[in-house]
């Protein structure tokens, strides 16, 4: 009794399901390289594909302000070209339970760097940018 192909390639693939589920990342490390992607988005350049990482109540608190979300990236994205920056992810102070979490991020400049914290929170079942820390104190003003 011989196997077909098919079937050696349905038991390889079952294997491969089965060790990949096994060797999954944990939420934490899943959410550090989310972000991480995130951070690399704005390395490349790309700062207009963030809009979507950015929560329904972000976008709001910027409009709020007198902004559309497109055009504090697009101004983001002006100073970060005028100062040769770049960013890093440093640290993940804080992650509760796969629904909010905080990272310290890095923007990186011929003078040194600063650093400052994000909150994110899950929103349609991904990882996006929140307007507000659960704790209640308000976003730190990064000093560029």
């Amino acid at each position: 009794m011989g196997f077909s192909k098919v079937s050696l390639w349905g038991a390889t693939a079952l294997l491969l399901t089965i060790w990949g589920a096994g060797c999954a990342l944990d939420p934490r490390e899943e959410f550090r390289s989310e972000v991480e992607r995130m951070v690399g988005v704005a390395n490349g350049k790309k700062y207009q594909d963030l809009e979507k990482e950015m929560s329904t109540r972000l976008k709001e608190r910027i409009r709020s302000e007198g902004w559309e979300p497109g055009q504090a990236l697009v101004a983001v994205a002006k100073k970060d070209r005028e100062d040769g920056a770049g960013y890093r992810v440093t640290d993940l102070p804080k992650f509760e339970a796969g629904q909010y979490a905080e990272v310290e991020i890095a923007r990186m400049k011929a003078g040194g760097e600063k650093r400052f914290v994000v909150p994110f929170i899950r929103e349609e079942g991904k990882w996006r940018a929140g307007a507000a820390y659960r704790d209640g104190r308000e976003w730190e003003e990064p000093e560029f």
